[in-house]
């Protein structure tokens, strides 16, 4: 519709008078304004114990007051050593058969007299479980079958078993090699955290395309492929249908006690144990040595103890490194530059 001319001298009167008073208005705002902010500035400079976020917000160029106390930043910052169980770090994808009387066996032995070892190596397991678990799940293997290293070791890397096997995920030698790790007299990465996991990891996959089954990888991961073959070939077994007479006695007790692991590093604190504080992974310079040298050596270059050294190099076997083969040592952050001249002259001698 067409606006009627006839309202127009009403509006344009109406809108003069208007003006005219929201200028006086304006004009009186100005001038009360002049006197009121002062003192609301003032009164706000005296509350500045906990500024809001806009507080930390600059603009280039601006020049802070010297008086003005340090802010905290509300940008998120790296975190500090991780907390929680150690599920947080995988999907749940194995089917634990909760009411298999074996297992829930083995988490009443975990609670009562096998406390004590549980919980060791739940304290242990701060330092390298949560790298084990993302090259587990890299690989496509479920990260909770780290709980297996509870079962072989504990999570002490050190250890060794009569029948050969070493390491956290005590694997045979002849295993080890098949699955790409250096395992001599000079050097045996089978205790290396990361390396002997991701040997695991590539035996526990090669398990799984086998039989299909994560259950029967454990098994066979223990005792040898025979058994769980023999079990898979009288029936398809699937997740969480292993017991009863189909699996030989020791490979089920060897389940079930990697399940009922697995179950309690699911909620600890359900079973009475602390969650554990998980660390991150320790860094280090590499470098590749292609001469024999001794640790002893390499400690005093870089002014460190021999015993750091061991920790970093836990795959080195010997004090001295191959004189045949290049090992890439692991060195304190911060050194390589001392260790890169002294090895520099060393080597033109």
């Amino acid at each position: 519709m067409a606006p009627d001319s006839s309202l127009y001298g009403l509006h344009a009167a109406g809108t003069d008078a208007s003006l005219r008073g929201f200028f006086v208005k304006l004009t009186a705002l100005v001038l009360l304004s002049q006197l009121i902010f002062p003192f609301a500035a003032q009164a706000g400079s005296e509350n500045m114990d906990n500024p809001g976020p806009l507080a930390s917000l600059s603009v280039p160029g601006d020049s802070l007051n010297a008086e003005t106390p340090p802010m905290t930043s509300i940008l998120p910052v790296p975190a500090g050593p991780a907390k929680g169980t150690a599920a947080d770090l995988w999907r749940n994808r194995i089917q634990i058969p909760i009411n298999e009387p074996l297992v829930k066996k083995y988490i009443r032995f975990y609670e009562g007299s096998g406390r004590r070892t549980f919980s060791v190596a739940l304290s242990k397991a701060g330092a390298c479980l949560p790298e084990m678990a993302e090259i587990l799940e890299s690989r496509g293997v479920p990260g909770e079958l780290v709980s297996i290293v509870f079962v072989e070791s504990g999570f002490k890397g050190s250890s060794e078993s009569y029948r050969g096997a070493g390491g956290y995920w005590q694997l045979l030698p002849a295993t080890a090699r098949e699955m790409g790790l250096r395992v001599n007299r000079w050097v045996d990465e089978r205790f290396d955290p990361v390396k002997s996991t991701k040997a695991a990891a590539k035996y526990l996959s090669k398990l799984h395309e086998q039989y299909d089954s994560w259950l029967l990888a454990i098994a066979a991961y223990n005792a040898g492929t025979m058994p769980a073959r023999c079990v898979a070939g009288k029936c398809r077994v699937k997740d969480g249908m292993l017991y009863g007479r189909r699996l030989p006695a020791y490979s089920a007790v060897y389940v079930s006690k990697v399940l009922a692991a697995m179950d309690i590093l699911r909620e600890p604190e359900k079973y009475g144990f602390r969650n554990p504080h998980f660390c991150r992974p320790t860094a280090y310079d590499p470098v590749l040595v292609t001469s024999s040298l001794s640790l002893e050596r390499v400690a005093q270059w870089v002014d460190v103890p021999v015993g750091r050294l061991k920790e970093l190099n836990p795959s080195l076997r010997q004090d001295t490194m191959s004189p045949s083969s290049g090992f890439a040592l692991r060195l304190p952050p911060g050194t390589r530059d001392k260790f890169d001249l002294a090895y520099e002259v060393y080597s033109g001698r």
